[in-house]
């Protein structure tokens, strides 16, 4: 919900799940279904539990079901790190940090050359990446849940390609 209590969009849509299934409410389509919840960050809210959705194709063979749900703990995080603060770079000898945009820094080091360091937050771990080259298209430290390893290049900008 947004802040005036209306439905955000896409809320009610249904979420399509892998595979062939007849019945919406069968324990297989179910069990897929809480996997889906689970790697979006929500789980079931207290008392919950699945129910076909009405108007659909009737109760005999609903196409989708419906269950309340609550977000968790890491999502809430999740949205923390999205909408709060970015994170403090640590200071590195020579080499200057430049913000560009929310969650990119262009990182100039000793030699001259820049890098482009993003981060973006992830429910199973914030995603840092190093980017080099002219227009900063070439990826030099691919993703890596570690800011200190994503620091390494720039820290020891002789391990990247020229």
């Amino acid at each position: 919900m947004n802040t005036e209590g209306d439905d955000g969009p896409n809320l009610w849509d249904p979420v399509p799940l892998d595979g062939s299934h007849a019945h919406a409410m069968r324990d297989e389509v179910l069990n897929l279904a809480g996997t889906v919840l689970a790697k979006r960050g929500f789980t079931y809210a207290r008392g919950a539990y699945w129910k076909p959705t009405p108007g659909e194709q009737g109760a005999e063979h609903p196409a989708t079901a419906e269950a309340a749900v609550v977000p968790t703990r890491a999502y809430l995080d999740l949205q923390a790190r999205r909408f709060g603060p970015v994170p403090e770079l640590p200071d590195i000898p020579g080499v200057t940090f430049t913000t560009t945009q929310r969650g990119q820094w262009r990182a100039t080091v000793p030699d001259g050359r820049t890098f482009l360091l993003t981060w973006t937050p992830h429910l199973d771990g914030d995603r840092w990446i190093v980017w080099g080259g002219d227009q900063h298209t070439d990826l030099i430290r691919p993703a890596t849940t570690s800011m200190d390893k994503a620091l390494f290049v720039l820290r020891h900008p002789s391990h990247a390609r020229p």
